[in-house]
């Protein structure tokens, strides 16, 4: 009886409070280290995709002409030459791809991201409502995706 007096007593007071808003903390935290991780991978996808698909475009235009043209044939293999020399696109595609990334994976966990903004912002029990909240989530993700509970099977697992 002893022990659930003093868990009791953690849950009421100020140590609650400082409690709910560091699992609010940690969980915005978590959040944000994981969505800058794919922003970062989906920046230079996305840039790479970006400048693969101009210099297609330049390469196909340069080697392909219709008419004999040598002024022409100058121009396209100019544009393909500056457009293999260039670096601006790549910056501000690079850019894009960061932000679609980073907001992807803040809407994909949109759920922690709730939990944990509210753990901060509320006061009282709201605060340890959504401190438990955050905390059940959590232990499913952990249950879900360390122990593999609630994952379908794959054709070759028994």
């Amino acid at each position: 009886m002893k022990i659930l007096s003093s868990i009791g007593k953690i849950f009421k007071g100020p140590t609650s409070q400082i409690i709910a808003k560091t699992a609010g903390l940690a969980g915005l935290g978590l959040v944000a280290y994981d969505a800058h991780h794919i922003g970062k991978v989906n920046a230079d996808l996305y840039a790479s995709h970006r400048d693969a698909v101009a210099t297609d475009y330049y390469v196909n235009n340069s080697m392909y002409s219709t008419n004999m043209s040598k002024v022409q044939d100058g121009i396209k293999t100019k544009a393909l030459e500056m457009q293999l020399n260039q670096g601006w696109r790549r910056f501000f595609n690079t850019g894009i791809g960061y932000i679609k990334g980073f907001g992807s994976m803040i809407v994909e966990h949109i759920i922690p991201v709730g939990l944990s903004v509210a753990a901060l912002l509320t006061k009282g029990k709201a605060s340890k409502i959504c401190a438990g909240g955050l905390g059940i989530y959590a232990a499913y993700e952990v249950i879900r995706n360390f122990f593999g509970f609630g994952v379908p099977k794959g054709p070759l697992q028994p």
